[in-house]
């Protein structure tokens, strides 16, 4: 077994949740020591920073990939968006850059970040008032920070849907969001005896599902709105109650900010309007997610080039209407994400998986590599 495939069935084995992947680092970390990289990590939650100078802030390039796996009833973990697949990307690049030529991968710094899936929020809602963060995205935690004010490029990496044979993407936009939770608060009463002295919680969340779904057909289809909402009752909510505590939480996605803002304050007015029909109070809370992607469009041809020139398959996307907090960074600092292969690409799903080892783990670092010194040369000419 290589080197590569072996690092990433090991990081398939330590999925763990966000700000908790504290296992995962140690075994990267140690991998990074290993091939003569200085690590520093950051304060207080789990990720850092791997580079051949002993300060990384006077590398130019940073590469990134995410730490954390996605979890599963029963309260494990797996890396059903193959980040797994990002990180051994990372370390083999970094591996494959040292070995090419020192003096250039010496301005590049490899980094691993915590905290990208946007789920289990109240637990990351703990952390921050605890003071330990005060974001719930690892990168945007390290971009207020100011750790990327060092670089004058990021590229992250990410498995994609493409065929099985070497060939890698990049996308020119992808939406921002926005998470809405809606709190449903009625009376209970006996279900069977006299449910008319309740006010049924779940009614008017049902109601208000009824309400997102003919609010679909009126978003414009440039604008890429997604909503997805999901109801969440009590675990133990008996049958002969009514409910009285239902709650409805959603992403509202959009390709521009402003959409975002308009769509969840329809939302909002939809489940006011629901909750005053039925006679339910309602709470909404409304949490900031991550911007728009906006790709640069100089890498982006860097990396057209770059795979003509390797004879690799390029493939351009042109949209995409997922979300990741590489779009927080690509707001304020040069920034890709390119498509990996190798991968089912049945994302957030318990059957992803890895279908090509050698396409997933072996084949990146060679065109990455490449990439990462194109990127520096273009850097150098524009001064």
């Amino acid at each position: 077994m290589s080197f590569s495939v072996d690092l990433g069935c090991r990081l398939w084995a330590t999925a763990e949740g966000g700000y908790r992947e504290w296992k995962t680092q140690e075994l990267l970390k140690d991998v990074f020591e290993a091939e003569g990289y200085v690590v520093d990590e950051f304060d207080g939650i789990p990720g850092f920073v791997a580079s051949l100078r002993p300060d990384w802030r006077a590398c130019d390039v940073a590469m990134i990939s995410d730490m954390d796996a996605l979890p599963l009833p029963g309260g494990e973990y797996r890396h059903m968006c193959g980040h797994h697949q990002q990180m051994t990307a990372l370390v083999t690049t970094a591996r494959e850059v040292r070995e090419d030529d020192r003096s250039k991968a010496e301005r590049i710094a490899f980094a691993a970040f915590p905290a990208e899936e946007y789920v289990e929020l109240d637990g990351r809602e703990e952390l921050r008032w605890e003071g330990k963060i005060q974001h719930l995205s690892g990168k945007i935690e390290m971009l207020s920070r100011g750790l990327f004010d060092a670089f004058r490029a990021v590229i992250a990496t990410h498995s994609a849907s493409l065929p099985g044979r070497a060939v890698v993407s990049s996308v020119l936009q992808m939406n921002g969001f926005d998470e809405l939770r809606v709190r449903f608060a009625g009376e209970a009463a006996h279900a069977g005896a006299h449910p008319h002295r309740g006010r049924n919680a779940q009614n008017a969340a049902s109601l208000f599902l009824q309400a997102c779904a003919f609010l679909r057909e009126t978003f414009p289809d440039d604008e890429h709105v997604r909503i997805h909402p999901v109801l969440r009752l009590p675990p133990d909510q008996p049958v002969s109650f009514v409910p009285d505590d239902v709650s409805a939480e959603t992403y509202v996605r959009a390709a521009t900010p402003d959409a975002v803002d308009r769509v969840a304050k329809q939302l909002e007015s939809a489940a006011h309007g629901c909750g005053s029909a039925l006679g339910v109070d309602i709470t909404v809370e409304r949490r900031p997610g991550y911007k728009p992607l906006a790709t640069d469009r100089r890498l982006h041809e860097i990396a057209r080039a770059t795979a003509e020139r390797l004879g690799v398959q390029f493939e351009e996307e042109g949209f995409s209407a997922a979300s990741t907090d590489v779009g927080d960074i690509s707001q304020v600092i040069p920034a890709i994400i390119i498509g990996l292969p190798g991968t089912n690409a049945q994302f957030h799903h318990p059957a992803f998986s890895v279908v090509d080892e050698h396409l997933a783990f072996e084949f990146p670092p060679t065109f990455l590599a490449d990439y990462l010194f194109t990127v520096l040369k273009d850097l150098d000419r524009r001064g």
